[in-house]
């Protein structure tokens, strides 16, 4: 991987975008455990090693790297289940242990979320002592549901509809709007001068394109593109009915030219768009001291640090699975060398015809001016 294949700047709304961002789909996690079995961990620290195999079983995992502290943060989630766990510590690391379940404070205010439980360091605490944490939630839930997939016929510009369950913004006071952030691979793209037609955006249920990432080719085939894909946040316009209501959304897309294949198609999928409410929170709002708060996703860097997200669920349209296919219409393997043959072909025969014309041109004019030469070379004579 070069470095070519990250995007590193955009166009539009942001406030703190990321550096370099790189995209890629995986629908497992052993080759990266594999890899930091042997890379990250020490032959000889078989703690290490059990916890990353043990990565292979959790739904979630986060890597961040603050360059100022110089540390690296591994956060990993597993489904609730009965398991034995044994910590042992080190000289040359602080290892703080903590055992916490699902709480209230006294004080809780809505949507935040409170634990309560044991916490120790290993070698400073004799014995655990008792915790009680409540801190504001950056990320939370709504009610509404949504689906992706892309309008029949596709063509080679798709259009991806979104169906929303509801229109009704999220239970609070603040200012909010509704966007869809979607990571596009570099088999499609879209066109963000296209999104700057007012009545097309209205036809659609859209608002306008607050950010897209740059460059994004709008010419060349997805085999010579060497960027990963593109991102693109676009903030959607729900009807404004009192009651809710399912209502859908369309984003124009177009198709880049793919390699040829055996059955003149290729299958490709387009991962879910985040579809959320963004509101934004009162300038006394601390939304920092959550441990279990995610950021640097792609999306939360367009918007400020006071930003509280309302995610909608994403619903699976066809099987399991939040991807919306597509199938793209290609050439034929077998009929390559045709194209090829019948390009050469008409290259020749058109170059030959031009030659034809001048030799033509050439034939009649310089017969004439040669003429007309010798007759006024014979009247000076005379």
């Amino acid at each position: 991987m070069s470095t070519e294949s990250f995007t590193t700047q955009g166009q539009g709304q942001s406030f703190d975008p990321p550096a370099a961002t790189f995209y890629q789909e995986l629908e497992h996690l052993t080759t990266f455990i594999n890899w930091a079995t042997k890379e990250i961990c020490p032959k000889e620290d078989t703690v290490c090693q059990s916890r990353a195999a043990a990565l292979s079983n959790a739904v979630s995992l986060d890597i961040s790297w603050d360059s100022t502290r110089r540390t690296l943060r591994v956060s990993s989630l597993f489904p609730l289940s009965e398991q034995s766990t044994s910590v042992s510590g080190s000289p040359t690391r602080r290892t703080e242990v903590g055992m916490f379940s699902k709480d209230a404070p006294p004080n809780q205010k809505p949507h935040e979320v409170g634990v309560s439980g044991l916490l120790s360091v290993l070698g400073e605490n004799k014995k655990p002592s008792g915790t009680l944490f409540g801190f504001p939630s950056r990320h939370r839930a709504t009610e509404a549901e949504f689906s992706a997939r892309f309008v029949s016929p596709t063509g080679l510009h798709p259009t991806l509809r979104l169906t929303v369950s509801s229109n009704k913004p999220p239970p609070t006071e603040d200012e909010c709007g509704l966007y869809a952030y979607f990571t596009l691979p570099k088999t499609l793209f879209a066109d963000r001068y296209q999104f700057a037609d007012q009545l097309l955006l209205a036809s659609k249920n859209l608002t306008a394109s607050r950010y897209t990432s740059l460059p994004v080719d709008l010419e060349a085939p997805a085999y010579t593109t060497k960027k990963w894909g593109s991102s693109v946040l676009l903030q959607l316009a729900p009807p404004s009915s009192n009651e809710a209501e399912t209502w859908t959304a369309e984003v124009p897309l177009h198709l880049r030219y793919l390699e040829p294949s055996a059955s003149g198609k290729v299958d490709i999928e387009v991962p879910y768009p985040a579809v959320f409410w963004a509101c934004e929170l009162g300038a006394n709002a601390d939304l920092s001291n959550n441990p279990f708060d995610r950021s640097r996703l792609g999306y939360d860097g367009l918007f400020s640090d006071n930003t509280v997200f309302w995610h909608a669920t994403p619903r699976p349209a066809v099987g399991n699975r939040i991807m919306a296919p597509i199938s793209v219409p290609v050439l034929k393997e077998h009929g390559v060398s045709l194209v090829g043959f019948g390009t050469a072909a008409a290259v020749s025969l058109g170059f030959a015809w031009v030659l034809w014309k001048l030799a033509a041109v050439f034939a009649v004019s310089g017969y004439e001016s040669m003429t007309g030469e010798v007759q006024e070379e014979s009247k000076k004579s005379k």
